[in-house]
């Protein structure tokens, strides 16, 4: 089951799929996928190679469904037959979801899909944050997701508490602003780097009230740590010397925007992270000499005014998780030509931003990446630090997707760094 409507550059390699994204009733995927029952095989034949093809297999929008499956939700049985060691017995909508083992299952690869430890996953919805805490610490129940932790309330304490308890993801996910670059001042490279020396990331984590060891972590390029091509840069801070972010720099930011001829420009900032924010953006805004205001609105009013293409809004909060393992996907979906398309309804690409030569850099890095990995991780390299010294963005913090408090009987915990959540299968209790 290949999605292609929301996801198409996804799969778009695959004979057959551009036509389907234009007529998807008329979709004929004979060429591009050839199976063979006898021998337990799926070929996927491609326009062009993909070296990131089989991390976008594993999503799951590509998940194997048999012929006439529904294709909308499934809130009773019987539900889709699983490939995994694991099947629904039961869901309560709202309620519960209960897993047992797959009697079907047999492990052909640890690496790949490895046999459960549990007999029954059962995953409960309770509402009240504190009835969740004292199930873990009671043992009555053995995982708690904190990471959506309002002020801060649970995080602080418990880990205070119980520090091998808590666990925390690598800081894979990017919180940043957007620059429309073909919206004024933002059309003035001046201008947007001005902002990016300008922007007190410290302050903004503090606001946000994700000041705990952990939680977040300023930055001020497009590839957190742990992507292909990550190496710590920081042009826009006070005393850069090792890639880290220190602190704004204010001088060099208000010479910047005097030097761009900017100044005195209207510009509205479209925020999602909370009014204190939103007042703080405003503030360092007009410190610049811009004549600023907020709008702060919901996720659902934010998409609308920034995704289409031919959106003018000029600066606004948001935030970006790769789907795979790869630093492709935080350019290719966001920062190249390619991804901006003016005849488009909707675009990722929403500081409008194309660089040619990001784009060459970018083809190279995929043409190499499978057979001279040293060399993709350089290329990769130096498309992060050209895309920042462009400023298309203000990179604000690297956050974790996923911090969990786990029962004292849990052992063996594990954590999948692009599934962004436990391995509930790979945990077991004592």
């Amino acid at each position: 089951m290949l999605s292609f409507g929301d996801f198409p550059d996804y799969y778009q390699g695959i004979l057959g799929a551009p036509a389907c994204q234009q007529k998807p009733r008329r979709c004929d995927l004979a060429a591009g996928i050839l199976t063979d029952d006898a021998a337990g095989t799926v070929t996927f034949h491609l326009s062009q190679a993909d070296p990131d093809f089989l991390y976008k297999l594993a999503l799951p929008m590509a998940a194997p469904a048999p012929p006439g499956a529904a294709g909308h939700f499934m809130d009773r049985a019987p539900f889709l037959p699983g490939t995994g060691p694991y099947m629904i017995s039961q869901y309560r909508p709202g309620s519960s979801l209960t897993l047992v083992r797959n009697p079907h299952f047999r492990q052909w690869s640890y690496a790949a899909q490895p046999a459960g430890y549990p007999n029954v996953i059962r995953i409960e919805h309770v509402a009240d944050p504190g009835q969740q805490q004292s199930a873990v610490e009671t043992g009555r129940a053995d995982l708690m997701d904190i990471s959506g932790d309002p002020d801060n309330q649970l995080y602080g304490p418990l880990a205070i508490r119980y520090p091998t308890r808590i666990h925390s993801a690598v800081d894979l996910d990017l919180s940043y602003l957007f620059l429309n670059t073909r919206q004024p001042p933002f059309t003035s490279l001046k201008a947007r780097q001005a902002l990016n020396y300008a922007i007190d990331r410290g302050r903004i984590i503090q606001l946000l009230h994700l000041g705990s060891p952990g939680q977040a972590t300023p930055t001020c390029q497009v590839l957190p740590p742990g992507y292909t091509g990550h190496q710590p840069y920081c042009p826009y801070t006070a005393d850069p010397q090792d890639g880290a972010w220190h602190g704004p720099d204010l001088a060099t930011a208000k010479q910047l925007a005097q030097e761009s001829g900017t100044t005195q420009v209207p510009v509205t900032v479209w925020n999602i992270i909370g009014k204190p924010v939103g007042a703080y953006l405003v503030q360092v805004l007009r410190q610049l000499g811009y004549r600023a205001t907020v709008r702060n609105v919901t996720l659902d009013q934010l998409h609308p005014a920034i995704h289409n293409p031919r959106s003018k809004s000029q600066l606004g909060t948001v935030g970006w998780a790769a789907d795979i393992p790869a630093a492709s996907d935080f350019f290719l979906q966001t920062l190249t030509c390619r991804s901006f398309d003016r005849k488009s309804a909707f675009t990722a690409n929403i500081a409008q931003f194309c660089d040619p030569h990001v784009d060459q850099l970018v083809g190279q890095a995929q043409a190499v990446q499978q057979t001279d990995p040293a060399a993709a991780r350089k290329l990769w390299a130096s498309i992060d630090r050209l895309v920042t010294n462009q400023a298309p963005w203000v990179p604000l913090y690297n956050e974790s997707p996923v911090v969990t408090f786990t029962s004292a009987r849990v052992g063996n915990y594990q954590e999948s760094t692009w599934y962004q959540g436990p391995l509930f299968d790979q945990i077991w209790v004592q």
